[in-house]
């Protein structure tokens, strides 16, 4: 499986433009916010922006919470996924997200 990443500093359209970006580099799954989306479906995890403080957000978006992060972990092999996009601020961020997973 390949990983690719979009990487930029927050509220610069990274979501916004994610699936464009996967169409043109042939991602057929992305992760973002603590999200694995395919075929324009949540296959796993629960997003970030739906969480009530800024550290639990932090917290769910980088896959520090075990149940969350093996939650995803299980929806990728189950998906086939053939390549993954993963949106962060940050290559540290991403390539933290790609260990994690």
């Amino acid at each position: 499986m390949d990983v690719i990443a979009l990487v930029g500093p927050s509220g610069t359209g990274k979501s916004h433009r994610a699936l464009w970006v996967a169409q043109k580099n042939g991602a057929d799954a992305i992760i973002d916010d603590g999200i694995l989306i395919k075929d324009g479906k949540v296959v796993g995890g629960y997003s970030a922006k739906k969480e009530k403080n800024r550290i639990m957000a932090v917290r769910r978006a980088i896959f520090v919470m075990p149940l969350h992060a093996s939650d995803v972990r299980r929806a990728i092999p189950e998906t086939q996924p053939l390549r993954i996009l993963i949106l962060g601020p940050t290559e540290n961020k991403v390539q933290h997200n790609a260990t994690a997973l």
